[in-house]
């Protein structure tokens, strides 16, 4: 019996975008490729996502916002040429039907962990969605998979609280904006900062009304690396959790953060991923919650693959000493001298940043006191 079930199916590879765009099917080619290599197909329980129902979807985004999507669809389909939403989103013919499937994937991820047979799931999936806003499409993501989500978890698990952890390297604007207020949902975000999207993500957005402090940001320098994310996630987000004590976890699991992708300039390795993969399971173990997890961005195909293995190896482990054998997989020979996970570029600035955010939000969590 494995403790994780990945949900899976070669469909989202047909959302289709422009030769070039990052965000492409290769991404999951190369994850149900390595899954392949590594004999890990039987590993962990695998399901069939669903397509979520337009009400499912309402439930975080506008009906106008939906109805304008059904309508692109229906000019790509009859154009059968891509039909730009943003800068750099995309709508292809199969798009829309393939984001609902997404949607639903992450439903199908909740219930995954309804039982005792799971507690943990992972959804991999595109397009992302953490950017997507209530009634507008960014960054690659059409709907808002891990929002929608939540609120299914407050009604299919009955969840009263819900912490959201979004290690992508860019902030989860969207996100943010759907919980703002909403102190049911704790929102953490660690992500690049000053970086994409711009003026957003700063430690002083905290939340609104009965929301304050339940929305926090942790904006990281450029060149933070292994070490500066575990001093983040060990100083600010562990206690903030066993203050909360959420009856479910999400993470938003973007891989973008990694010294190899293109798109940004974190130096987070592959076993750094494993190594906050296993915080994120030790939180699990600590507080008795439901994790589910999201795929969000990453876009080095190699190091992609590899981290996301690497939480599902983690999460899914029966013990410590398997969870140790899985990190070990990932400590690659390290150079005379080197070590095997990399320091930040800046220590000072990073240490700094942490600081600045422990003591804003002390005010509002003891645990940070």
């Amino acid at each position: 019996m494995s403790r994780l079930a990945l949900v899976r199916d070669e469909k989202f590879r047909e959302h289709l975008t422009p030769e070039e765009h990052p965000e492409s099917p290769a991404r999951l080619i190369a994850i149900d490729k390595r899954l392949k290599s590594m004999a890990l197909e039987t590993a962990f329980k695998q399901l069939a996502p669903r397509a979520a129902s337009e009400e499912e979807i309402a439930v975080m985004h506008s009906q106008s916002y939906i109805e304008m999507l059904k309508e692109d669809s229906e000019a790509a389909n009859t154009s059968k040429r891509f039909i730009p939403l943003d800068g750099d989103t995309f709508m292809s013919p199969r798009t829309y039907d393939i984001a609902k499937l997404a949607a639903g994937a992450g439903l199908v991820g909740v219930e995954a962990v309804s039982g005792e047979e799971h507690d943990s799931s992972f959804i991999a999936v595109r397009p992302p969605g953490h950017h997507a806003l209530v009634d507008k499409p960014m960054g690659f993501c059409l709907f808002n998979n891990v929002a929608i989500a939540a609120r299914h978890a407050q009604k299919k698990l009955n969840a009263k609280r819900v912490m959201i952890i979004d290690w992508d390297v860019h902030h989860g604007n969207g996100t943010q904006d759907m919980f703002y207020d909403d102190p049911s949902v704790l929102f953490c975000s660690l992500h690049q900062y000053p970086f994409w999207p711009p003026d957003s993500g700063w430690f002083m957005e905290d939340g609104k009304g009965e929301g304050r402090g339940y929305n926090i940001n942790i904006p990281l320098p450029n060149g933070t690396g292994d070490r500066g994310y575990f001093a983040a996630f060990d100083r600010l987000i562990k206690p903030v959790c066993a203050e909360y004590a959420p009856d479910v976890i999400m993470l938003s699991a973007g891989y973008d953060a990694h010294e190899l992708d293109p798109l940004a300039q974190q130096r987070v390795t592959t076993l750094g991923f494993a190594m906050l993969s296993q915080r994120i399971a030790d939180l699990r173990d600590m507080t008795g919650a439901k994790l589910v997890c999201f795929l969000e961005g990453g876009y080095n195909t190699q190091s992609l693959s590899e981290s996301a293995l690497a939480t599902m190896q983690i999460l899914n482990a029966d013990s410590a000493e398997a969870s140790a054998v899985v990190q070990t997989s990932y400590a690659m020979p390290a150079a005379s001298g080197e070590k095997p996970i990399n320091q930040d570029r800046s220590p000072d600035r990073v240490d700094e940043r942490i600081e600045d955010v422990r003591q804003h939000f002390s005010k509002y969590w003891k645990n940070l006191r």
